[in-house]
């Protein structure tokens, strides 16, 4: 008869004792030790010293100083990331002004952390351009960002679509102090194969309807706009595309959306 195999001693990680008690886990499923957890504090205090020395050896350079300000934002010591950030001369590095705005916030200097925002906000809208941040087919308008979508594209000949649109990043034109806002629109319909219908009440609209050129107070940067668009009656049903385009007159510059509806078929009375 065969001996059964020895049985050896059952070992268990450090820690696991308090991980199958239904303590917290970590990403291993072990719940880490207190020495685990001062081994590390020490290592990234280590780190700190570390990296306080390379500052104090290289005294003009700015990536070090950088590196040692995220060390300590890390390690929660705001006030010192503020004073090791506070030494970098140059704004090169465009993670610089995005630390800044994070120590802000968190030490609750919410008026520098507004104009860094700011700031943001504005590199954003030169990056990007003039675009037509949206674009709805509409069942009722009330203001800026207030409105119904339609539930579906389907609309009927001879119907009326009502368009909400928003450009973004316009330019205001300076005059004393005042502000002025000039854009232009434009309207096409096209068919399934992409081909252009002719829209007479769309191409007959008034320079009011075609453009808007507004005086305000101050600078802006939201503004919509909507329309009421009249379809021919005689349209065949079908799938149909709007384009909207919308120049901005200041800049020169110009974007286009394009609106699928499905035109759907006359209604007969008996």
């Amino acid at each position: 008869m065969v001996p059964p195999a020895e049985t050896g001693p059952v070992y268990k990680v450090p820690g696991t004792e308090a991980a199958e008690s239904g303590g917290i886990k970590g990403a291993s499923g072990v719940v880490p030790s207190k020495m685990e957890a001062a081994a590390r504090e020490a290592g990234f205090d280590e780190l700190l010293r570390l990296q306080k020395e390379i500052v104090g050896r290289n005294p003009s350079s700015d990536d070090e100083k950088l590196r040692l300000a995220l060390l300590y934002a890390t390690a929660g010591k705001l006030e010192e990331a503020e004073q090791a950030l506070s030494g970098v001369k140059s704004r090169a590095n465009k993670l610089v002004p995005y630390v800044e705005f994070y120590l802000r916030r968190q030490l609750g200097d919410h008026k520098e952390a507004g104009k860094l925002l700011s700031v943001f906000n504005d590199e954003e809208r030169l990056a990007t351009g003039f675009v037509i941040e949206r674009a709805e087919l509409c069942t009722q308008i009330r203001r800026y960002r207030d409105y119904t979508a339609a539930e579906g594209d389907r609309v009927r000949p001879g119907g009326v679509i009502l368009l909400y649109v928003e450009p973004r990043n316009f330019v205001l034109q300076r005059h004393q102090d005042k502000h002025i806002l000039h854009l232009k629109y434009e309207w096409k319909l096209y068919d399934d194969r992409s081909t252009e219908l002719q829209v007479p009440a769309w191409e007959q609209a008034s320079l009011e309807e075609r453009e808007d050129r507004l005086t305000v107070n101050g600078p802006v940067s939201e503004f919509y706009q909507s329309f009421k668009l009249p379809l021919p009656a005689n349209l065949a049903m079908g799938h149909y595309r709007i384009k909207v385009t919308v120049t901005d007159a200041h800049s020169g510059k110009s974007d286009r959306v394009f609106l699928p509806i499905y035109v759907t078929a006359v209604e007969v009375r008996r």
